[in-house]
């Protein structure tokens, strides 16, 4: 190599290499602001902690960043420690037990409790638009308020229940009219 020529213009740096033989290459790369390095953390990661961090505690939320593929800036899989650092480094609320609970919201679980029904049971409310809820991403807690649970369209729904198999030919065995009983 014979010369570098280097013009920094626009936020843009560009490069003339001058070669022994006579032949020239140009490369242009973009300029790192004041105080940018490499090691961004993805904002679609930054966003899920942002969201999650009010709904359970770091120990949860890095593995479920984890079951997500989602990696720290330098590539490392997500710790309590880690997910920790990084709210305290952008200023995000920690989670504290039963926030959730003051903010009327529920977990799918918490929900079937309080319904007297199964976790499956209010799924499937969930799934057929019955029972209002969101999910930040896949594998994030449902998030149910409360007030929901006693909407008009939810009690007929759970007033209803019909066969897991959903086979119309299928008939519910009521055990309240059997009349036989056996003495031990």
């Amino acid at each position: 190599m014979k010369e570098v020529v280097v013009n920094v213009k626009d936020g843009k740096i560009r490069l003339v290499l001058h070669w022994e033989g006579g032949d020239h290459s140009e490369v242009e790369v973009i300029q790192r602001r004041s105080g940018q390095h490499r090691f961004v953390t993805e904002v679609e990661t930054e966003r899920l902690v942002q969201e999650l961090s009010r709904m359970m505690p770091d120990s949860k939320l890095a593995a479920l960043l984890n079951r997500l593929g989602k990696r720290t800036a330098r590539g490392y899989s997500w710790t309590q420690g880690r997910v920790c650092a990084f709210r305290n480094g952008r200023s995000i609320a920690v989670y504290k037990e039963g926030e959730r609970q003051l903010r009327g919201e529920l977990t799918l679980d918490e929900a079937a409790r309080f319904l007297r029904v199964s976790a499956m049971t209010v799924r499937r409310l969930i799934k057929k638009k019955i029972l209002p809820a969101k999910q930040i991403c896949v594998g994030a807690p449902w998030v149910i308020v409360e007030r929901d649970l006693s909407l008009m369209d939810v009690k007929e729904a759970l007033g209803e229940q019909t066969p897991l198999t959903g086979n119309e030919k299928q008939q519910a065995l009521n055990l309240h009219t059997c009349g036989t009983q056996t003495a031990v």
